[in-house]
């Protein structure tokens, strides 16, 4: 699709030449870091040349706030479409929370007098960075969406002003609500973080009809074997490892200038460093490896988490006499204890597992769940039952087994 050329538009405030420029999709290049940086700098200088007041930006606060906004972007972006307009709002206000909460801006000789007469006087930094990310949102409603944003009706409001600079100071993810407020909109302000998902419309309702013929695609079974005796998961079934794991090559990418497209994401490691040679014209940097690890590691040891239902769920296969393996591939084998970490008090063995052949175990009922097709066949090959699960985010690949919702709704063989 060919940008939309926003040199006409009248953008919410006074914005740089960059976020105007013709040829140029924003809802893009908004993720690269380069032009992020260079846009946010362009900005400010609009700002100080308006108000008078001399900033200076530390470029690596700006790198880091644009590494965890961008991670949390491509972990909550939402697939419907019907949800893509109002996450422009939400993820607007997402980049103002990282900003302030990076702080990246500081004034130069500047004192907010007692009584200020504008916003931009009683707090310059959150006022530039509200204006960034007021004119960012402007421009890619106009683009996408072909909204003409032309005022930001509460901007001016002192009493809001300081409501907003009191709020994110304990509250810094209340940032997101005051961007939407700003803006003209009803924001949540208990739940400001949550992105809320359009519901489902319902489907109608069909009558399945039953073929005399015989049946050769896979068969539903609605209980696993009586003498189960081995249950593998993969890490990311049980845990929100793969969205770290997404964070943490969202940030290794960015400190080489470039954001991850949605296919890397699920690809291995050897992808990503392919990605960055092309991009690049030259080898990927041999550091690569290590600084992916080293981020993945620090993630993990901050915010590695069970899913919801994978104690319960592993404590009654466990007290039932079944063995639990935990698969690990080889992008996180060389982790810290993920046993210490998910604090599963040895209730499961972890494995670090490149294929289902070395799990294989001949004439004991094993099942594998994943959410991975290539794995799920794979294992199927190998002899064990088979079990898809949706990921935390309700996103079910395309397979054609038999698959449940969450580990709450495992099929356990016995009462």
């Amino acid at each position: 699709m060919r940008p939309v050329d926003l040199r006409g538009l009248p953008m919410t405030l006074p914005a740089p030449e960059l976020l105007r420029a013709p040829n140029t999709q924003v809802r893009r290049a908004v993720r690269r870091l380069r032009w992020f940086r260079r846009a946010f700098l362009e900005q400010i200088a609009v700002v100080s040349e308006n108000s008078g007041i001399a900033f200076d930006v530390d470029t690596i606060r700006l790198a880091d706030a644009f590494v965890e906004w961008s991670a949390a972007f491509e972990s909550r972006k939402p697939t419907a479409p019907r949800d893509k307009r109002r996450f422009v709002d939400y993820v607007s206000g997402l980049m103002l929370d990282r900003l302030l909460r990076k702080s990246p801006l500081s004034t130069r000789g500047h004192e907010a007098p007692q009584d200020p007469e504008s916003a931009v006087q009683y707090w310059p930094e959150g006022y530039a960075c509200v204006v960034f990310c007021l004119n960012v949102r402007a421009a890619v409603l106009a683009q996408d969406f072909g909204e003409t944003v032309e005022s930001a009706p509460r901007m001016e409001s002192l009493c809001d002003w300081t409501r907003f600079r009191a709020s994110v100071a304990e509250r810094p993810e209340s940032a997101i609500s005051f961007l939407q407020h700003f803006a003209g909109l009803e924001p949540d302000w208990r739940f400001p973080e949550v992105f809320q998902t359009s519901p489902r419309q319902s489907r109608p309702q069909l009558t399945l009809v039953t073929s005399s013929k015989r049946h050769t695609g896979p068969t539903p079974r609605r209980t696993l074997p009586a003498d189960l005796a081995m249950v593998v998961f993969d890490l990311d079934t049980i845990s929100n490892s793969r969205e770290l794991v997404a964070e943490a090559l969202t940030r290794v990418l960015g400190l080489y200038g470039y954001a991850p497209t949605d296919e890397l994401l699920d690809q291995p490691l050897a992808a990503s460093m392919t990605y960055v040679a092309l991009q690049s014209g030259q080898l990927c940097p041999a550091r690569f490896t290590d600084h992916f690890r080293k981020a993945v590691s620090t993630i993990f040891a901050d915010q590695l988490q069970l899913a919801p239902s994978a104690r319960a769920t592993i404590a009654r296969l466990a007290r039932n006499g079944v063995k639990v393996r935990i698969a690990i591939n080889d992008d996180k084998a060389s982790l810290p204890d993920l046993g210490k970490l998910l604090d599963l008090d040895g209730l499961a063995e972890l494995c670090d597992v490149t294929t289902a052949e070395q799990e294989r175990k001949p004439g004991v009922a094993s099942v594998w769940v994943s959410m991975d097709r290539a794995r799920l066949r794979s294992a199927n090959r190998c002899g064990f039952h088979v079990l898809g699960i949706k990921g935390q985010d309700g996103h079910m690949f395309e397979y054609s087994g038999e698959f449940i919702a969450s580990l709450a709704d495992f099929p356990f063989p016995f009462h």
